[in-house]
């Protein structure tokens, strides 16, 4: 039987003996490495400046954006303009702006999940027809947690 015409690799360890182990342990590390580099690829980026065709695939994109980085969105104001169409849109983090208790009963309290948050985006409506990202803060007051957000 010919060596060369093998298609595994034998590595020899310190003892001489065939090392066929080791070797496909790089091969695995080999390929979780590209993993964790495609991965990586597929992170989402938000600035100032990017353009959606519609608010609601802003908001998509946006929603995306913070279960990938571990935060909730939501809707935060719109205005309108002469016409009555919205122009302009808010979205921020769920955990934006102050708790006031509505219960009477005070053995009925609730989870405070509002922290105040600064992190929002502000869109404008184009002549267009085009969305585009105006301003972005990504300023979070409170701990982000990406393994439990909701896909």
């Amino acid at each position: 039987m010919d060596a060369s015409n093998n298609t595994s690799d034998v590595y020899m360890n310190e003892d001489g003996k065939d090392d066929m182990v080791n070797a496909h342990q790089d091969t695995k590390n080999d390929i979780n490495m590209e993993k964790d580099v495609n991965l990586e690829e597929n992170i989402r980026k938000l600035e100032a400046g990017m353009m959606f065709d519609t608010i609601d695939e802003l908001f998509e994109y946006y929603v995306n954006y913070g279960n990938e980085n571990g935060f909730p969105v939501k809707r935060r104001s719109s205005k309108k303009g002469e016409y009555g169409e919205v122009r302009y849109v808010s979205f921020a983090c769920s955990r934006s702006g102050k708790t006031e208790s509505t219960s009477r009963n005070a053995f009925k309290l609730h989870p405070i999940t509002k922290t105040g948050c600064d992190a929002k985006i502000n869109a404008s409506l184009f002549p267009c027809g085009k969305w585009k990202i105006t301003s972005v803060s990504l300023d979070h007051n409170h701990e982000l947690s990406p393994g439990k957000s909701r896909c």
